[in-house]
């Protein structure tokens, strides 16, 4: 933003007697195209005269008008770039995070065999509960990106989405029960038994997940 010699001197003189720096010596600007008639107010120490005023209100409005013009933006974006408009909408909480109309809530459960870690979506609004005991903080992401775009709940991208967290959660449990059984035989046989199916177990959790994943990338 461009400032004319005129606006610069009239915000030196006001920060000059707001600072108390009266006997401050201020520039001079020197206009040979002004009318020789135009009335020159002679400001006393202290005083501050309406071209001051002119000059920070015109300076004051600028700023304004740059400041509308970034909030303009970024409502512009955040309607033609989705991830704009979740980055506005996105906000941390205590035990999760807050997208849009819903929250995704972190818990925990030492006796979930799939893991400790899982998550719950609730309306924000209502407070009801969308789903619950989601293995995968993609799964439950996607599924609120879609309910913030107006999908319903029972659509057949979050029912596939749910089926493939639910494989997930099963192949996993499935690996971790055939580790266990591997590591506490001593029968040669069956421990190879118990480590190829706990490998294909993991092999399928892994798919499921590089589905969910690649469901969510797609979710915009």
């Amino acid at each position: 933003m461009s400032i004319a010699p005129e606006e610069r001197n009239a915000m030196l003189r006001l920060r000059n007697i707001m600072e108390g720096n009266l006997g401050q010596s201020m520039p001079t600007t020197n206009n040979s195209s002004n009318n020789t008639s135009q009335t020159v107010e002679l400001a006393g120490p202290g005083q501050i005269t309406s071209s001051d005023i002119t000059a920070m209100s015109s300076v004051l409005t600028r700023l304004n008008n740059i400041s509308n013009d970034v909030v303009d933006n970024m409502i512009t974006e955040s309607v033609q770039y989705s991830d704009v408009a979740e980055a506005l909408t996105t906000e941390r909480i205590s035990n999760g995070v807050k997208v849009g109309r819903y929250q995704i809530l972190n818990k925990s459960d030492e006796s979930r065999l799939a893991g400790n870690h899982f998550y719950s979506i609730y309306n924000s609004i209502t407070n009801d509960t969308i789903a619950d005991d989601i293995s995968l903080y993609e799964t439950a992401l996607a599924v609120v990106r879609l309910l913030n775009s107006g999908r319903f709940t029972n659509c057949a991208e979050i029912r596939n989405l749910y089926e493939q967290d639910d494989a997930y959660t099963s192949h996993k449990v499935d690996a971790l029960t055939y580790k266990r059984r591997s590591l506490t035989t001593s029968d040669l046989s069956k421990k190879d038994i118990y480590e190829s199916r706990l490998q294909a177990s993991m092999d399928r959790c892994m798919t499921a997940k590089k589905h969910i994943k690649i469901m969510a990338k797609n979710v915009r």
